[in-house]
Order: structure tokens, then sequence, then C-alpha cells
């Protein structure tokens, strides 16, 4: 596979990897925006408080568990397309300026 294929690979992973980031961080502030609401549908299901609260808790500790893994699935995805801009940036011949003749 040539670079240039890799680079927007990697760059189509890291932009996905971002978007479900970014999704993961709102679901979870609306998790936390909506404890009693939550809470309370649980109630209506026949559940104690107690265990309705239990029940939020272990949802909301699954996903931040589950946010936790996508930081770090996005921090791949960034380091992949550091390292394919890296390669690439090597292949390209360097403008380096040619040394001036002294003057005396």
């Amino acid at each position: 596979m040539d670079l240039t294929q890799e680079l927007k690979e990697a760059a189509d992973q890291l932009s996905l990897t971002r978007r479900r980031f970014a999704k993961g961080e709102e679901g979870l502030r609306l998790l936390h925006q909506s404890r009693e609401a939550f809470i309370n549908s649980l109630r209506n299901t026949g559940l104690t408080y107690a265990e309705a609260k239990t029940k939020y808790d272990n949802c909301l500790d699954e996903q931040e568990v589950q946010l936790h893994g996508m930081l770090d699935q996005m921090m791949y995805a960034e380091r992949m397309h550091q390292y394919v801009l890296h390669r690439i940036s090597l292949q390209q011949p360097q403008d380096v300026p040619a040394p001036q003749a002294a003057t005396a």
C-alpha cells in the first residue's frame, strides 16, 4: 500500500475515533444530567431506590470504562496518523540551502 493511501486510512480512522469519543463524552454528560430521571424510571419497574441507584451506578461505571477504551483507541489513531506523516516527510526531498561562498 502506498503512503498516500495509508495516510488517508489513518486520517479516516482518526476522524472516526474522534467522532465516537465525542459521542461517548456527550452520552456520559447526558447520563450524569439525567441521574434522578434514570433512577426514577427504574423505580417505576418495581425496584427499590437502592436497587435503582445501584443499576444507575453500574451503568455509569460501564460507560466510563467504554469511554476510556475509546480514548485509548483515539490516542492510537493519532499516533498512527503522526507515524504515517513522519514516513511521508522522510521521503520528501529536503530543501537545504546551498552553502554560500565566503566573501573577502
